[in-house]
């Protein structure tokens, strides 16, 4: 008897009528900056978007007998990150297993933002930074394919997770600088 290997085909993501979507303001590192001096100066700071995360959660539903053998947990698909006007999606570049244990990877390590903050003299600048975080809950189907025999198992379920962020926004708040003799 030949072992069975089995292959995840055709995953699918069904956005809700009703959007799915939930979005939460999430509070990012912010950081101060200081001028004791007489003058106005300019500091160019950069942030990143390193702390974001992408999350991912699979309910599937009781599947129907499927093999014994077979861990959903053990595979790995890619999950929604975008949801277009004409009711198509794209897909996060990385893949996430088919787990109801959340599972994260990091999000935004390549953005950056840089800002060029005016500083009165003998002030101090406080950044406070955020963005909205959009969390997703939609169905999903897959086909468990028996790629020795064949035969097809169908799965599906609920993906739930952070389809993406968006609406980044800064908050700028001046302060006199403490003169401590």
């Amino acid at each position: 008897m030949i072992p069975a290997t089995f292959a995840l085909k055709d995953v699918r993501y069904f956005k809700p009528a009703s959007g799915g979507f939930d979005t939460v303001a999430v509070k990012l590192k912010g950081l101060t900056v200081s001028n004791p001096g007489e003058q106005v100066s300019t500091q160019t700071v950069t942030t990143t978007f390193d702390e974001l995360v992408k999350t991912s959660t699979f309910e599937v539903t009781p599947p129907n007998a499927l093999p014994k053998e077979v861990k959903l947990s053990e595979f790995s698909v890619r999950v929604p990150e975008r949801w277009y006007s004409d009711n198509s999606y794209g897909l996060f570049s990385e893949t996430f297993p088919l787990s109801n244990r959340e599972q994260q990877k990091p999000y935004g390590s390549y953005q950056k933002e840089t800002l060029n903050i005016a500083i009165p003299p003998k002030s101090t600048i406080v950044v406070d930074r955020q963005i909205e975080a959009y969390h997703l809950s939609c169905s999903f189907s897959a086909v468990l394919e028996n790629e020795t025999t064949g035969e097809r198992y169908p799965v599906s379920g609920t993906w739930k997770g952070i389809s993406h962020y968006n609406q980044a926004s800064v908050k700028l708040t001046q302060h006199a600088l403490s003169t401590v003799k």
